[in-house]
């Protein structure tokens, strides 16, 4: 990810990060890298919020920082942030991956355990 790169997260299979979960809307939110390490999220008047997973539970937001540390909620969907961000590579591969592998972009799959993670994945929940 640059400085000044945005990326759509929702439902529709057009977003950067496309999120396949009914609570989701289709265009939920985006994230933007702002400086080397600093996030933004930004809700996108989604029907079922945007939310920030702290120690007393969830903290609605229209925008916030984030950091790949942190874990976020899209409706009734919790990602990690550094998911996100790997989502985000698997679907932009450098020109070196490009060419070793065309076209093969990674997305969000939802485990049998009802966990999202990225797809071709371990699962952080059940180990699938």
């Amino acid at each position: 990810m640059r400085a000044g790169e945005k990326f759509t997260i929702g439902r529709d299979q057009t977003c950067d990060i496309p999120v396949a979960d009914d609570s989701v809307s289709r265009h939920h939110a985006e994230l933007t890298m702002i400086e080397q390490g600093k996030l933004l999220l930004v809700d996108c008047q989604s029907s079922n919020g945007t939310a920030v997973l702290e120690e007393g539970g969830p903290r609605p937001i229209r925008q916030a920082f984030v950091t790949p540390t942190d874990r976020v909620q899209f409706g009734s969907v919790v990602l990690s942030v550094a998911d996100l961000v790997e989502a985000i590579g698997a679907r932009k591969p450098s020109q070196a991956q490009a060419a070793a592998a065309p076209s093969a972009a990674n997305k969000l799959v939802r485990c049998e355990c009802g966990v999202i993670k990225p797809a071709n994945s371990k699962c952080p929940e059940c180990g699938q």
